[in-house]
């Protein structure tokens, strides 16, 4: 099989936005675990989130992303089997990047042209890979959430511009009612993560 021609242009890559405005920006992964409070309780906060979704729960409850889209939110590709793409050849991890923008496309009309790789491991061939699907930026984080806890990268706490990560877990709605509470404290919210990256 002829090699697939890699690009010369890359998707950025980004794990905070540079904005002194007093926001931050929720991310949710995975989609393995859907509880119908999530979509409600970030409504409920004026907050919206991106998604980066792998193929299998897309494919088992298309509906359940909806409210999501109805809040603001955008749904992105999480790749289709969640592998370690670091080391994988261009075509691997093309294959793996463009089908959930494909399935994305075509189950909500479009998606929102985003990419979080798995583990948030990457190489050259992963920014490459996701330009050549279509692929604005490609997105990491600086903190995350689990079982209640905000982890940072290093000693500072949470900072206006960075990106949170969360999973489609059970104790998501836990999880985000900690971070609302903790970012009520530090005087910072939730916004639009597109509206402060690459356009199309």
């Amino acid at each position: 099989m002829k090699p697939y021609p890699i690009p010369r242009g890359s998707s950025p890559l980004l794990s905070r936005v540079d904005t002194t405005d007093p926001v931050v920006f929720i991310t949710i992964d995975d989609g393995l675990v859907r509880d119908p409070r999530v979509a409600q309780l970030l409504a409920d906060h004026g907050a919206t989130a991106t998604l980066f979704l792998n193929s299998g729960p897309i494919r088992l409850d298309p509906g359940y992303f909806v409210p999501f889209l109805w809040i603001g939110g955008s749904i992105n590709t999480h790749t289709s089997h969640h592998p370690h793409l670091r080391g994988l050849d261009f075509n691997a991890q093309r294959k793996e990047i463009c089908a959930v923008v494909q399935q994305i496309d075509k189950v909500y009309g479009g998606n929102g042209g985003y990419f979080r790789p798995p583990y948030g491991e990457w190489d050259r061939t992963t920014l490459a890979a996701a330009a050549s699907c279509g692929v604005r930026a490609v997105l990491l984080w600086k903190e995350t959430m689990a079982d209640g806890q905000i982890r940072t990268q290093g000693s500072k706490p949470i900072q206006p511009g960075d990106i949170v990560l969360l999973h489609f877990r059970t104790d998501l709605y836990d999880n985000l009612t900690a971070l609302f509470a903790q970012l009520d404290l530090q005087g910072l919210s939730v916004a639009r993560l597109e509206d402060y990256l690459p356009a199309a």
